[in-house]
């Protein structure tokens, strides 16, 4: 039984880098195609168990594909996008039966029409919910987004501003925490502007194998620490 909403305490932003998928492959004699299946059947199981949070989330985002994996093989970016045309309908139907807002978080450039229009259904069918805001960080490199963030800035010739409000979605709070899955130690051009005060958490688990319960575990280690915020 999930735990009432009411005796939660609320954190505003989690972030998810989503990294192991490959070596998880390796490791259970799987090619990186299934890998990468299993990646995103397990960001779609996280979606549908958030119930089983100890902590009430505003927001949680994934990263879903950086800029950086353009330049991977293009066999693996290949099956990677036809990964996400076959399990957006089953995203989009957990989204809704769970009361999320779905909100792409990256480029628009160098992707095909085919998949913006996955992209732009799974906003456009989740809109109108009100419960945790999902970021799929999707065509994401965080210095691509400060590069068209300065450009946009030039563009309408701006001497005061907030840089904050040329961002991707800049009505986003900053990350409280981002958990790395995966042992790496990095954050890979994840959210640099975003993170400043945020609150870094890494695990060795893979993230096929990174459950509620590793959710929970991470959570519980950030709401014991003591954010100064520079201060």
């Amino acid at each position: 039984m999930s735990l009432s909403k009411l005796s939660k305490k609320k954190i505003n932003h989690v972030a998810i880098i989503m990294d192991g998928n490959g070596r998880w492959a390796k490791k259970n004699s799987y090619s990186k195609k299934i890998g990468h299946e299993y990646g995103i059947k397990n960001c779609i199981s996280i979606c549908n168990n958030l119930k089983h949070l100890k902590y009430n989330l505003k927001e949680l985002s994934f990263y879903v594909f950086s800029t950086e994996n353009w330049h991977r093989k293009p066999s693996e970016v290949a099956n990677l996008f036809s990964l996400i045309d076959s399990f957006y309908k089953e995203f989009e139907s957990k989204a809704n039966t769970n009361n999320l807002l779905i909100r792409h978080y990256g480029s628009r450039k160098r992707l095909s029409k085919k998949l913006l229009k996955i992209i732009d259904n799974v906003t456009e069918n989740t809109k109108e919910n009100n419960g945790v805001t999902i970021n799929l960080l999707f065509n994401y490199g965080s210095r691509q987004e400060i590069n068209d963030a300065v450009k946009k800035i030039k563009k309408e010739n701006l001497r005061s501003i907030d840089l904050k409000k040329f961002l991707y979605v800049p009505e986003s709070h900053d990350p409280d925490l981002i958990i790395r899955t995966g042992g790496e130690l990095r954050l890979s051009n994840f959210m640099l502007w975003q993170s400043a005060y945020s609150e870094l958490y890494f695990t060795k688990v893979l993230w096929p194998d990174f459950k509620i319960s590793n959710f929970n575990r991470a959570l519980e280690n950030y709401m014991k620490r003591n954010r100064k915020h520079g201060r």
